[in-house]
């Protein structure tokens, strides 16, 4: 019977980076895909290591929490393959949303700081119309009343 240091299950873009940083760093990884490797991966993947914003919206606490751990080991683990990409979120209406927005990545940034290992990603901050026209100039300003910006993984 033969022995591996790990076994990685998943043969998509994680799997197959896991499974090449192990073995780069001398273990013995057997990868084990219930398709062909990396069938689809391309297609169906945005390459974004995220933190689960969007599970959010929907009430999925524990998936936000274990999005944000893996983004965490992720970026500690393999920093060099890992990196910061800053998103606007644009606000179009006026009233409710800012709040609501506003609450919601508030909720997001605290839960991504939860747990031994915060990585020091920047909270995300809200920009007025003119702020989002100095980052994103060739975004049309019509109907955006302003924006929250967020710098995530």
């Amino acid at each position: 019977m033969t022995r591996y240091d790990i076994a990685v299950i998943g043969g998509g873009i994680t799997g197959a980076g896991i499974a090449r940083d192990a073995a780069a760093r001398g273990m013995s990884v057997a990868l084990f895909e219930k398709n062909d490797y990396a069938s689809g991966t391309s297609s169906k993947s945005s390459k974004l290591v995220h933190g689960g914003l969007r599970y959010l919206e929907h009430g999925e606490i524990g998936l936000v929490f274990e999005s944000v751990s893996e983004r965490r080991i992720q970026t500690r683990v393999a920093p060099h393959l890992v990196r910061p990409v800053a998103f606007l979120y644009p606000l179009t209406h006026r009233g409710w949303e800012r709040p609501y927005v506003t609450a919601g990545l508030t909720l997001y940034d605290t839960m991504a700081r939860a747990g031994r290992y915060d990585v020091g990603l920047p909270r995300h901050k809200h920009l007025s119309r003119r702020g989002v026209q100095r980052v994103a100039p060739d975004l049309a300003p019509e109907g955006m009343v302003s924006s929250n910006t967020v710098s995530r993984l």
